[in-house]
């Protein structure tokens, strides 16, 4: 078959032949080729179900299958508990015979296990970065009898970590293992999505003194996207009950899409998500199929999360699970063959994703885009122009035509991270002095950016806030308010999780709610509308029983920005005649509408003429939008401001367009930016900014949060 094949030990030939495969992918051979010829780390970059997994545990259960397995030789991180259990179920029937031991470690994982793990460590070790964190924090002393042998460390999912805290968390507890545990493991990261790969490359090799190789299939199989247009009406006056009509004729038209399909719908809150589940199953009775659609999302409780994904791997049925992002990563779900997509989603990114979730196996992907304009929304339209549909065509052709994604956003100046883990590296109570601490901890790679005062900064408002107490020597310890950090059970985490409230029916938990409910209280939850009964409140638990009505739950977090790219394509699109072929009648209709509009109100300029002033259509992302609406609020002479991002800035002002485009650029080129901020911003962006001094936070904040330095 292939030099890889005859070098593999027999259990994974015998794998090879009893899922007959004829030959192997050019990214698992592109891999196995660089893993011989090179001794540093890989990244390895390629379309969803490439075969990235098999690409890089091939190669390295080869390598270390009859070595030494005392401690732990390959250390697996991913970045959810979910992705860590689906990698275990498919690698541990494979290694049985090897006599190569595979365990989970994280959350869900029993204390007993994770005991033997502790006290006879082998193998493959399977991990989330808090419990690495957990490892590091408080088991410094089996460090490195734990992982002196380690050989090689997998990071699954990259491009997530390099978006988030949690990565630069991980950064930071691989280098501290490293250093005390004395062991040099090569990194094989694996994504599905990287478009800026020379970021990806010195963020796999941070710090290590390795350079990083990317291996990479940018070929893409067959796709097609289709995108349905429906627009609901405002329900005022609505005598001729328009609104119920259309929005039955959508979920109709949804479970039309679905029906005798394993599908994956996905939505963009989990709000949207309940409520198309509930409209889906209420379809499916009357079609006669009760049963086939469920729900997955974070406050679904994790029974239900697991029987969806369970449904999905069902061969025998056709079922249809609908998600918010838990489901973007890469569990395997087997053969999906459709996805459908509520709403355009935030990012290029998140489309490649979810499309590439269909097709697996070589197939070609499907997806469905439902644009959806609700008239009793707000946000639905800009003055008759349908936002969403132009920006999903955009995205469209972005991803189709340009093959392009957003670049990962990576934190330059994490000061929460660095009070978590100046706090992490002060737990053993010897205590540090500041060229300890910044040697030790202002060295990892993550805090490469900042400086030696602005850590002083950072450790003397520790000291005056009681979270460090400094000797009349200069030697630093924890305090009592830090003791109260450092010793609580969610320090190893670096991103919050608010308390919810359980809501639990016939004795078991079916999920969570962020607002504390009362009694007779009406809650949308796992697809189903509930009845609260009873309240615990002590327990944080609600009793519920299952009603008839109608429920509207809400659930807050995070939305993504929009990237420039994605703007100045709509611009493209609304300013051009072409037709796009993907679109339904609705859509084609709207469109039309929408570029004649845009041509009447005059969309495709920057500057319009207003009565006592301006519109600004600046056509930049969400980042650069702030960041101008800011230096706008800044010039003297404009009066009042109203605007609708990131898409217009409506102005009062006397002043002529080249007036205010050179007070704008003055005040972005000449400022060191303090001016663009507000007393009220919420600069507290991570969980421990609050730790942190405002004039540091506000820097952080100018730097991560801003962008000076555009076009417009």
């Amino acid at each position: 078959m292939s030099d890889l094949f005859a070098d593999l030990p027999w259990f994974l030939q015998e794998y090879v032949h009893n899922n007959r495969w004829t030959s192997f992918r050019n990214i698992q051979l592109d891999t196995y080729e660089a893993f011989l010829r090179t001794e540093g780390h890989i990244l390895i970059s390629a379309g969803t179900s490439s075969g990235k997994t098999e690409a890089a545990m091939f190669p390295i259960i080869a390598s270390v299958y009859g070595q030494s397995q005392e401690g732990i030789t390959v250390l697996y991180v991913g970045p959810l508990k979910a992705l860590i259990d689906d990698q275990f179920e498919r690698i541990e029937p494979i290694l049985r015979d090897s006599g190569i031991k595979i365990t989970g470690w994280h959350g869900d994982i029993s204390q007993y296990r994770k005991n033997k793990t502790v006290k006879d460590p082998s193998g493959i070790l399977q991990i989330t970065p808090e419990s690495l964190q957990n490892i590091v924090t408080n088991r410094r002393d089996d460090l490195r009898r734990l992982f002196g042998n380690l050989r090689y460390v997998v990071i699954d999912e990259v491009h997530a970590f390099m978006n988030s805290e949690r990565g630069l968390q991980l950064l930071c507890c691989l280098e501290v293992l490293e250093r005390i545990a004395g062991c040099r493991p090569r990194r094989l990261g694996l994504s599905a999505t990287i478009s800026d790969k020379d970021s990806a490359r010195s963020w796999l090799s941070a710090n290590t003194g390795m350079d990083t190789e990317v291996v990479s299939d940018d070929s893409i199989g067959s796709r097609t996207i289709c995108i349905r247009y429906n627009l609901f009406p405002s329900d005022k006056d609505d005598e001729d009950n328009y609104r119920q009509k259309a929005v039955t004729r959508y979920y109709r038209e949804l479970y039309s899409d679905i029906s005798g399909r394993s599908c994956i719908v996905f939505a963009n809150s989990r709000d949207s998500a309940e409520k198309t589940a509930h409209g889906l199953s209420k379809m499916a009775e009357l079609a006669g199929r009760p049963g086939n659609v469920f729900i997955h999302h974070g406050s679904v409780s994790r029974e239900l999360r697991h029987n969806a994904e369970e449904a999905l791997k069902n061969r025998e049925s056709k079922n249809t699970v609908v998600s918010t992002v838990t489901l973007e990563l890469g569990i395997d779900i087997g053969n999906l063959d459709r996805i459908v997509q509520i709403g355009p989603p935030y990012t290029c990114s998140s489309l490649v994703q979810r499309m590439g979730r269909s097709g697996r196996r070589g197939e070609a992907q499907n997806l469905v885009l439902y644009c959806n304009d609700d008239l009793t929304r707000y946000w639905t339209e800009i003055d008759g122009m349908s936002v969403d549909l132009i920006r999903s065509i955009a995205m469209t052709e972005l991803v189709l035509k340009d093959r392009w994604v957003e670049s990962p956003s990576v934190r330059t100046l994490p000061y929460g991270l660095l009070y978590h883990q100046t706090l992490q590296y002060l737990i053993p109570g010897t205590g540090a002095k500041f060229a300890e601490l910044a040697d030790e901890v202002l060295s990892l790679y993550p805090f490469r950016n900042i400086g030696r005062n602005d850590y002083k900064t950072l450790l003397r408002h520790m000291v005056k806030t009681g979270q460090l107490e400094r000797m009349e020597d200069g030697t630093l310890l924890i305090g009592d308010k830090g003791e109260r950090v450092a010793f609580n059970r969610e320090f190893c985490s670096v991103f919050s999780a608010g308390k919810e409230f359980d809501i639990s029916f016939e004795g078991k938990i079916i999920g969570s709610v962020q607002v504390v409910p009362s009694v007779g209280t009406l809650i949308q939850l796992a697809g189903r509308v509930w009845e609260v009964t009873e309240l615990e409140v002590k327990e944080h638990r609600a009793k519920v029983i299952e009603s008839d009505g109608t429920a509207n739950t809400p659930w807050t977090s995070g939305i993504p920005g929009i990237d420039t790219a994605v703007l100045r394509k709509m611009k493209e699109v609304l300013m051009n005649s072409v037709g796009y072929p993907y679109l339904d009648s609705e859509a084609k209709k709207c469109l039309a509408f929408c570029r004649q509009l845009g041509y009447e109100q005059e969309w495709t300029k920057t500057f319009v003429k207003r009565s006592g002033g301006f519109r600004i259509y600046p056509w930049v992302g969400s980042r650069e939008f702030d960041t101008l609406k800011r230096a706008l609020q800044a010039i003297p002479d404009i009066d009042k401001m109203r605007c609708r991002s990131p898409y217009y800035i409506d102005i009062s002002t006397d002043l002529s367009e080249s007036q205010i485009r050179s007070w704008v650029n003055d005040i972005l080129e000449t400022t060191d930016g303090r001016n663009l901020v507000s007393d009220t911003d919420d600069l507290q962006i991570g969980k421990y900014d609050e730790y942190v001094p405002e004039s540091l936070l506000i820097k952080q904040f100018l730097r991560d949060e801003l962008d000076t330095d555009f076009e417009w």
